[in-house]
C-alpha cells in the first residue's frame, strides 16, 4: 500500500492545523489535551486548606479571644449615656397626702467615651475629684480600675449642691454632673413596716424579669415590694453627645399608689408605741388599726422599726454600717410583726370559745363556776398524779361575761376541757373546728409581703409533729389561749373586727386603687368578706356585753377616759424561756363601731399592761385631738 497519497502537510512551523486534531493514531504529535497530574491538585488543596485555617483562626481571635475587648471598644467609642434611675409613682394616704417621694439629688459621673486616654491623665482626674468629694483617693482610684470597661460609671451619689457646683467648675474631662432621683420616705421609721424600702436589684431579679438593668432598684418590703410592678417606671437616660449633656430623654413615671392608710394616724401611732416602749424598757411589739366595717387598714406598726432611707442611700459608709447592723440584729428590726409573727393569743382568744361554748350548749348565759384561783386534775397516764392549772386571780361566782370581761381563767378551764359543773367541755376537736372556722390558720391575705398563717393544734398535728398523744392539759392550754396555739395579729385584729362587725370576717386592705400619670384609674380594691363567724346575733351580742364590761368593771378600767364607749379584751401570754408577752383588742364606738385596733407587746417582764397603755395612750388622742380636728 502507498502511505504517501495519505501524507499530512506541515507548515513550517510545525504547528498543527485544526483538522490535523483528527489525525489517527499513527500521527507523531501526542493529544492536544492532557491530564493534569495528581501531585499538582494536592498541592493546590493544601494551599486552599491553609489559607482557611488562618482565616478562620483569625476570626476565632478577633470574635472569641480578643472579642469582649473589641466589644469593650466599640460600646465606649459610640455610647455616651447614662441610665437614670426610673421615677417610681408615688404613694398616697387616704387623704391624698404624699407619704413617699422622688427628691432630686445629684450624680457625679464619668464617661469613658470623653475619659483622657493616658492614664497619668486618669490619675489627675481621680486626684482632683478626691480632693473635693470627699472621696477616698485609693478607693476612687479602684473605683476608675473596676470600670474601666464600662462605658459610663457613677463616681458618687447623691453628692451635695456644693459639691456639685466645685466639680462642675473644675470642668474635668469625662466627669459631668447629673440630675437624678432617690426615693425619701417621709414619714420615716414611723412607716418602715408599712411602706418598706427599695434596694439595688440582685442577679436572680435581673433572671426573673428583664425588664431591670444592673442598677436598677427594686421595692424590699412592704408596698414598695408588694405593687412594685405598679410602682416602676419606664427606664430614662441622658445622653451626653459631642461631650455635652445634650438630650433627656423623658419617659413616663410609675402609677400612683392610694392607701386606706391615714397618714396622721399612722405617725401617732408609730409614736405611742416608741414612747411607752422606751419608758417601759421594752424593744419588741406591733400594732394593726382597721375600719371593722370594710376591712380598710388605717395603720399599722412594727417594733423596732428602721429609716428606710438608710436603704435608699447605701452608698453612703455610715449606711452601710447601719444596713449591716440590722442584718444582724437579735431583735429583727427588718421582721414585720404585724403579717409575719406569730404569738400565742393569751386571753385575746376567749370571746371566739365563748361564743363557740355558747352555740353548742356547753354554758349559756346562766352558767356560773365558782373560781377560787385554779383547778387540779387527775393525770391520764398516774391515777395518783394530779395537775394544777392556775388562773391569776381567786374571782369567785363567775358567768360568762365577767368570765370574759375579768379573764376568768378557771371558766375557760371548764369550757374548754370540762370542770366541776361544766362535765364536758367543747373538746379539741370542737375548739379546733372553730377557730379554723375563723380563719386562724389560713392567710387573711392582706396586700403586704411575708405574711405567714396561724397555728391551730389538734390530735393529729400533735402525733405527726410530736409524736405524742393529745391530752387533756393540752386542751385546757388551748382554751385560754396557750400551749401550740399560735396567730398573727393581723388575723387577731380580724377576728375581733368581725365581734364588732356582726360576724362578717373583711380581707385587711391597705391599697385603695392604683392611678396611672394621667390620674386613669387603672385598679380598684373594694371591701372583701372572705368568710363570716357562724354565730347568730344574739350570740355576739352575749360577747360583746362582756367586752364591753372589761372597760367597765374588767381588766380595760384604764380607757374609761376614753370619751366613748369601748369593748375590748386583754391578754398575756407565757413564752417559754422568753417571758411575758401583752395583748389588747379593743374596738369603738360600741355600738357603731370605726375602729378596731390590736396591740401585741413582746418579752414585758414585770410591766404588766403595757398595750393597754398603748391603745389608752392612742384612743385618748383619736377619740379627742384627732376628731377635734376634723
Amino acid at each position: 500500500m502507498n502511505l504517501n497519497k495519505y501524507k499530512i502537510n506541515r507548515l513550517d512551523n510545525d504547528e498543527l492545523k485544526p483538522e490535523e486534531t483528527l489525525a489517527d493514531v499513527l500521527s507523531i504529535h501526542s493529544a492536544v489535551e492532557s491530564p493534569i497530574g495528581r501531585r499538582v491538585f494536592s498541592v493546590f488543596y493544601l494551599f486552599v486548606l491553609g489559607a482557611f485555617s488562618l482565616v478562620a483562626m483569625k476570626a476565632f481571635q478577633l470574635q472569641i479571644v480578643d472579642g469582649k475587648d473589641y466589644a469593650v471598644s466599640a460600646e465606649q467609642g459610640s455610647t455616651s449615656s447614662f441610665q437614670l434611675t426610673p421615677l417610681r409613682g408615688i404613694i398616697y394616704d387616704s387623704n391624698n397626702q404624699p407619704m413617699v417621694e422622688n427628691a432630686a439629688i445629684f450624680d457625679v459621673v464619668a464617661v469613658h467615651r470623653y475619659l483622657p486616654s493616658v492614664k497619668t491623665e486618669i490619675d489627675k482626674v481621680v486626684e482632683a475629684l478626691a480632693g473635693l468629694a470627699d472621696i477616698n483617693r485609693d478607693g476612687l482610684a479602684k473605683l476608675f480600675e473596676e470600670n474601666s470597661n464600662a462605658a459610663s460609671f457613677a463616681i458618687k451619689r447623691n453628692v451635695s449642691k456644693e459639691e456639685a457646683i466645685k466639680i462642675e467648675n473644675l470642668s474635668l474631662p469625662g466627669v459631668y454632673v447629673v440630675a437624678n432621683s432617690q426615693r425619701h420616705h417621709i414619714g420615716g421609721a414611723a412607716t418602715a413596716h408599712l411602706l418598706g424600702y427599695t434596694a439595688h436589684v440582685a442577679p436572680g431579679d435581673i433572671e426573673f424579669d428583664d425588664y431591670y438593668f444592673i442598677n436598677d432598684r427594686i421595692g424590699r418590703l412592704g408596698i414598695e415590694a408588694q405593687y412594685e410592678y405598679e410602682l416602676r417606671g419606664q427606664h430614662r437616660a441622658i445622653d451626653f453627645g459631642s461631650g455635652e449633656i445634650t438630650k433627656f430623654e423623658e419617659v413616663t413615671p410609675g402609677n400612683s399608689v392610694f392607701l386606706n392608710i391615714d397618714f396622721t394616724m399612722q405617725k401617732k401611732l408609730y409614736e405611742t408605741l416608741a414612747f411607752v416602749f422606751a419608758s417601759s424598757g421594752v424593744k419588741r411589739g406591733a400594732a394593726i388599726i382597721q375600719n371593722p366595717k370594710t376591712g380598710a387598714v388605717l395603720a399599722i406598726a412594727s417594733m423596732p422599726a428602721f429609716d428606710p432611707n438608710v436603704f435608699e442611700n447605701s452608698s453612703l459608709p455610715e449606711n452601710a454600717a447601719r444596713i449591716s447592723n440590722l442584718l444582724v440584729s437579735p431583735d429583727r428590726p427588718l421582721l414585720n410583726r404585724v403579717v409575719s409573727g406569730r404569738y400565742s393569743p393569751g386571753s385575746t382568744i376567749k370571746p371566739l370559745l365563748a361564743l363557740a361554748g355558747l352555740k353548742e350548749g356547753v354554758v349559756t348565759p346562766s352558767t356560773i363556776i365558782f373560781a377560787d384561783g385554779g383547778i387540779s386534775v387527775r393525770s391520764e397516764v398516774d391515777y395518783n398524779t394530779f395537775f394544777t392549772f392556775k388562773d391569776w386571780k381567786v374571782h369567785g361566782w363567775t358567768d360568762i361575761k365577767k368570765a370574759i370581761s375579768d379573764s376568768v381563767d378557771v371558766y375557760f378551764y371548764a369550757l374548754g376541757g370540762g370542770y366541776g359543773p361544766i362535765k364536758e367541755g367543747l373538746g379539741i376537736d370542737r375548739i379546733s373546728r372553730y377557730l379554723k372556722g375563723a380563719g386562724a390558720d389560713k392567710l387573711t391575705g392582706i396586700d403586704l409581703p411575708g405574711e405567714i398563717a396561724g397555728l391551730v393544734p389538734s390530735k393529729e398535728w400533735k402525733k405527726e409533729v410530736k409524736g405524742e398523744a393529745w391530752y387533756a392539759g393540752d386542751t385546757y392550754n388551748i382554751s385560754i389561749g396557750q400551749g401550740d396555739l399560735g396567730v398573727t395579729p393581723t388575723w387577731l385584729n380580724a377576728y375581733v373586727g368581725a365581734i364588732a362587725n356582726g360576724g362578717k370576717l373583711m380581707k385587711p386592705r391597705i391599697v385603695k386603687e392604683v392611678k396611672n400619670y394621667d390620674g386613669v384609674l387603672v385598679a380598684e380594691f373594694k371591701s372583701q368578706a372572705t368568710g363570716e363567724l357562724p354565730f347568730d346575733q344574739n350570740t355576739l351580742d352575749i360577747v360583746r356585753q362582756g367586752m364591753r364590761q372589761t372597760i367597765l368593771s374588767g381588766t380595760a378600767k384604764l380607757l374609761q377616759d376614753v370619751p366613748v364607749a369601748l369593748a375590748a379584751k386583754t391578754g398575756t401570754a407565757q413564752i417559754t424561756g422568753r417571758g411575758l408577752n401583752s395583748l389588747f383588742t379593743v374596738f369603738g364606738p360600741y355600738d357603731d363601731p370605726e375602729i378596731v385596733m390590736t396591740v401585741l407587746v413582746e418579752n414585758i417582764n414585770e410591766s404588766q399592761g403595757l398595750a393597754i397603755r398603748v391603745a389608752n395612750d392612742f384612743l385618748l388622742w383619736y377619740f379627742t385631738v384627732r376628731n377635734a380636728n376634723q
